[in-house]
């Protein structure tokens, strides 16, 4: 993994690309009673934009028009901080909102947790909840991050380490393994915790000046105020390594299969493909209204919302023309980390052939007993992602194991329900 991501970091600068500047954004505020955006999402086939002062819209045709969201009078509160959806289902979605958050996961309505009504601290920018033990952690604006396993009368314990000031206003979490490291962005740096967010120490080694204003974490990348950052070396931490040196990075849309990721700020966009190791510029033309706060990629589209202008559309082809194409052949056989890691009960295992070969991926318990093939077939040459369903499987470790010709991979993934 390591090795990986620092050959990534390598050739970033040789096979930088500019895509085309003929593509153009669309606004489509059509109904949208607010332009102030701070999120967008989609749980199904539904698109949400989040605002921060008339509560949530919703568009069931792509954008292309607004309806008021039914449930706004159940939210904590029509200021929202952020939307986040699941990136790899797309059914669920958290929303965070000045004195508390709430959950949406069809068919079931909208769900304000009771367990937000024993926090302090209530202006919600991030959840997450992790099982054996169970645990819940949630971040703050400007209170820094708060922890319970109590699960009856939810009495909250602030966590320490992370001083007064700036660094109470938590902007992001990173953990691939929570038992071993969870890491946290905030606007005066990155702190670690392998205590499962109980204590925490700062992490900025690779930061500076205005690097350490963190304005959100996305799977392995720190969105800065000058760059954008990796971290290498998960589960642990060491350092974080630049990808981009430059720019103000607020929001990010990804597809998680291909490796690729766009980037958007202020008056920036940037994607990078960890497949194909290649930077691109992503030109902005047609989007107004400051800086771009959120980014969604949903169906052949990319929706951005922006601080006063509203939401802008553009198909993914007219980002992606005049850049190399993803069908040129890998150079080397490689297993990848799955994601999502830890995962309940689904998780996505990508790996690449630099030329024909039979084909064995297999997963196996902690006692080495095979539980799973995935693979087992002549396959050609290309890049390619197969899903594991644990779903009959109890939690725990288990690893997953590639042997293509001589090559052999293995690497370990993490069921938690």
């Amino acid at each position: 993994m390591k090795v990986l991501f620092r050959f990534i970091v390598l050739v970033f600068s040789i096979f930088t690309a500019i895509t085309p500047l003929f593509a153009q954004w669309t606004p489509i505020n059509n109904n949208l009673g607010s332009l102030n955006i701070t999120g967008v999402a989609r749980v199904g086939t539904t698109i949400y934009a989040g605002t921060s002062d008339k509560g949530i819209f919703s568009s069931t045709n792509n954008g292309d028009s607004w309806s008021t969201y039914s449930e706004n009078g159940t939210l904590p509160s029509l200021n929202i901080f952020g939307l986040e959806g699941d990136v790899i289902t797309g059914q669920n979605m958290f929303i965070y909102a000045q004195n508390g958050m709430a959950l949406l996961q069809p068919p079931i309505a909208l769900y304000v947790p009771p367990f937000v009504q024993t926090l302090a601290n209530k202006d919600i920018t991030l959840y997450r909840q992790y099982n054996n033990p169970s645990r819940r952690i949630v971040g703050t604006k400007n209170g820094g991050i708060f922890f319970t396993e109590d699960n009856t009368t939810f009495i909250w314990t602030e966590a320490t380490g992370i001083p007064a000031g700036a660094s109470k206003n938590i902007r992001g979490f990173m953990s691939q393994d929570v038992s071993v490291l969870l890491i946290a962005g905030t606007e005066n740096g990155a702190f670690k915790s392998t205590d499962r967010g109980s204590t925490w120490t700062e992490a900025n080694t690779g930061l500076s000046g205005d690097a350490l204003k963190i304005n959100n974490i996305f799977s392995i990348f720190a969105l800065t105020s000058n760059g954008l950052y990796l971290n290498l070396s998960l589960p642990t931490f060491t350092s974080w390594t630049p990808a981009v040196a430059t720019g103000d990075f607020r929001s990010c849309a990804s597809d998680m299969i291909s490796g690729q990721y766009y980037f958007f700020g202020n008056n920036v966009g940037t994607s990078i493909n960890l497949n194909t190791f290649q930077i691109a510029t992503i030109p902005l033309g047609g989007i107004s209204g400051g800086v771009i706060t959120s980014a969604l990629l949903y169906g052949t589209n990319i929706f951005v919302g922006t601080e006063t202008g509203g939401v802008f559309r553009v198909p993914i082809s007219a980002l992606t023309t005049g850049v190399n194409e993803r069908n040129e052949l890998p150079n080397d056989f490689n297993l990848s980390q799955n994601y999502p890691n830890p995962f309940n009960p689904t998780t996505t295992i990508s790996f690449s052939l630099p030329s024909k070969s039979y084909v064995s991926l297999k997963v196996f318990d902690a006692l080495g007993r095979e539980v799973s093939v995935l693979v087992s077939d002549e396959m050609a040459a290309g890049t390619y992602s197969k899903q594991w369903n644990a779903n009959n499987l109890p939690s725990g470790v288990y690893f997953y194991r590639l042997q293509a010709g001589t090559f052999s991979e293995t690497k370990k993934l993490i069921l938690l329900r």
